[in-house]
């Protein structure tokens, strides 16, 4: 390392974090430490006496944001962290909306429709359009939507425009927005209005974007909006790790950047601080075959250590059983803990088969990307009594919430109350709660209004806690949970998940939050929950790796028509591909296995498969072929090395060590 600065920067961070010419541009290969560098850019603009109102930092994950804050906290003190906007694209634009709320046709207590909130809304739109509801319908709708939204598709069915027109205008009714409305909606009012235009870019006088690769279209226009061509814009990415070009991102946003701000300065971070010189040396080898890029090599300060190993089974359950058992014995022979390993995978079928192999070996592992904590049931029904409590127009929370627990309320009752509030003009909720709504079920909906009523004045004046518990224990949702659990494991396991969501309400409250701010949380933690179990060997697909890194890693499925995707292949779309293999190797800090197997059983049928074309691109000189090399010295080392591993294994196993 560089001893420029005391804090141990190497030249180009250092260049980075002190740079004051406006325009900025951090190239930062992976493991170069770019995190850091942006962390300290923030803590030497607050050093210098930048005020803290003026500095915006965003980034695409809540886990990012966090990590930022807490490393900033050391440093610079939680008071002066708390007036720094340090947080995702999306909960800018909901700090955006909340404040201006007015300007964009809602009410600052908000609901944030989820998917399944707008499934059920795009349900309605098309039920009083009278076309079909069925669920790839649905589907079809809200990616199309989506889509435009995003500037990813131009406007083009009619169709298609007057079933969005119908959707927005029904969440506006419903005071709510979704996850797209949470870009859409402050590009919109930050284009037509110089006045709050001007306000944000005084909040946003040093601008700092990280991730920047990953940005779409329509964030880049954000970011023009609230920082000029002349402005103190940094922005850190990686060309190279542009991965997530099927939800909108555009790596092309890095290359535009050198044309919109003539000034840029840019500055390379190729010194990599996470993986040895034989894996970078293979990465920067199979990158170097993309087009598309800016161009830099990284370089690796931990030595060339051991080379890149390459595995062919004759079968992927063989596969499966050959990297559980090296894990295995990793284990068994060294220092190293489970969570040292991780499996990576193109796509996420190629799971399973390794899931069993781990199983029959005793080996404890995590899928990433499996049911998430606010996609429980338990968890969804609380979430609709608490959005309905926060906002009284939210209908959909109501039709959740009127059916958990059952309250004899079918649909011809909810039929005649919704035309009843349509006549009013109000929502479900306000309608139930009006005297001249008459129906025979009009005293339950009246009392279930009203409990809410109660329940609200309770989180507006009481005690937190009380606020949960009573209604918890008013809506009947405990007594229904322990009702319907097939025993009592069941119902405790729920319960604790509810008991989860009371801690972090408590804790919101506790740090000055109300409801509205909370469930606003919720949701934007929900989008981007955080997945990192300890003590466990985890399996991902690719896109679910970045951001991280392991000692050990098996990048397996390497065959062709795998990886690269044959529909990407298709599609031209062959250099993403290759970013993405780059991503998987480069999550290597020590040891990189890549695999593949020789036969594929599809639909019933054994189908011959060849080795992917990306491991002919690998420079050849870092390549360790063990099954083809067995013969060579190095393969016959390779082969010891592996046998007094699994030796070592089977007598853990035994018991024998």
């Amino acid at each position: 390392m560089n001893d420029i600065t005391s804090n141990q920067l190497n030249q180009e961070q250092y260049h980075a974090v002190h740079y004051r010419g406006g325009p900025l541009l951090v190239l930062a290969g992976a493991g170069s430490g770019k995190t850091r560098v942006i962390t300290e850019r923030i803590g030497a603009l607050v050093e210098r006496d930048v005020p803290e109102d003026a500095i915006t930092a965003v980034t695409f994950t809540n886990k990012a944001a966090r990590e930022m804050r807490e490393r900033l906290e050391k440093r610079l003190g939680a008071d002066k962290v708390k007036r720094l906007r340090i947080c995702t694209f999306h909960a800018l634009g909901l700090m955006m909306i909340r404040e201006h709320a007015n300007l964009v046709g809602r009410r600052a207590k908000l609901s944030i429709f989820a998917v399944t909130e707008q499934k059920s809304a795009m349900r309605s739109v098309l039920a009083e359009l009278r076309l079909p509801t069925d669920a790839d319908q649905v589907d079809r709708l809200l990616s199309k939507m989506s889509q435009l939204k995003n500037g990813m598709v131009e406007a083009g069915d009619n169709s298609v425009a007057a079933v969005a027109e119908r959707y927005d205008a029904l969440l506006q009714k419903m005071n709510a927005v979704d996850f797209d409305d949470l870009i859409v909606l402050p590009l919109k009012l930050l284009s037509e209005n110089m006045e709050v235009r001007a306000l944000w870019q005084s909040r946003c006088r040093h601008f700092l974007v990280d991730e920047y690769q990953d940005s779409s279209r329509m964030q880049y226009d954000f970011v023009r909006l609230l920082a000029p061509e002349k402005s103190n814009l940094t922005v850190v990415g990686d060309d190279d790790q542009s991965i997530y070009g099927w939800r909108g991102a555009e790596v092309e946003n890095l290359f535009q950047l050198q044309r919109d701000y003539p000034s840029l300065q840019v500055v390379k971070l190729e010194e990599n601080y996470r993986s040895t010189g034989s894996i970078l040396q293979g990465s920067n080898s199979l990158i170097s075959h993309n087009t598309e890029r800016l161009g830099k090599t990284l370089r690796s300060n931990l030595g060339m250590g051991k080379k890149i190993r390459v595995w062919q089974a004759e079968t992927a359950e063989e596969e499966a059983e050959r990297v559980a058992a090296e894990i295995r014995a990793q284990r068994a022979s060294g220092k190293l803990k489970w969570d040292d390993f991780c499996i990576l995978y193109r796509a996420s079928f190629r799971s399973r088969a390794f899931e069993m192999a781990l199983r029959d070996v005793g080996v404890p592992y995590h899928v990433s990307g499996g049911l998430s904590f606010f996609d429980r049931a338990e968890i969804q029904d609380y979430l609709a009594y608490l959005r309905l409590i926060g906002n009284f127009s939210d209908d959909l929370a109501l039709m959740r919430a009127i059916s958990r627990p059952r309250r004899g309320i079918g649909s011809k009752a909810l039929e005649k109350l919704g035309q009843f509030a349509f006549d009013k003009n109000s929502s479900l909720l306000e309608a139930a709660l009006m005297d001249d709504f008459d129906h025979g079920k009009a005293n339950v909906l009246r009392a279930f209004g009203q409990m809410l009523v109660e329940c609200e004045h309770v989180f507006l004046h009481g005690e937190p806690d009380d606020a949960f518990d009573m209604l918890l224990d008013r809506s009947g949702l405990e007594e229904a949970i322990r009702k319907e659990a097939d025993d009592e494991d069941e119902a405790e396991r729920r319960m604790g998940n509810i008991m989860s969501l009371r801690r972090w309400w408590l804790r919101h409250s506790e740090n000055g939050g109300d409801l509205t701010s909370f469930l606003q949380h919720i949701f934007l933690m929900a989008d981007n929950e955080d997945d990192d179990p300890e003590g466990q060997v985890r399996l991902m697909t690719v896109h679910a790796a970045k951001g991280l890194e392991f000692s050990h890693v098996f990048v397996v499925g390497m065959e062709a028509g795998s990886f690269p995707h044959k529909n990407a292949v298709a599609e031209d779309r062959l250099e993403e591909e290759r970013r993405l293999m780059y991503v998987a190797m480069t999550r290597a800090r020590h040891h990189l296995t890549l695999s593949y197997a020789k036969s594929q059983r599809k639909f019933g049928q054994v189908e011959k498969m060849g080795p992917s074309p990306f491991l002919k691109e690998i420079d050849a000189d870092i390549l360790n072929w063990v099954d083809k090399e067995a013969d060579s010295e190095e393969g016959k080392a390779e082969a010891k090395e592996e046998v007094d591993a699994h030796m070592a294994a089977m007598r853990e196993m035994l018991g024998l060590d």
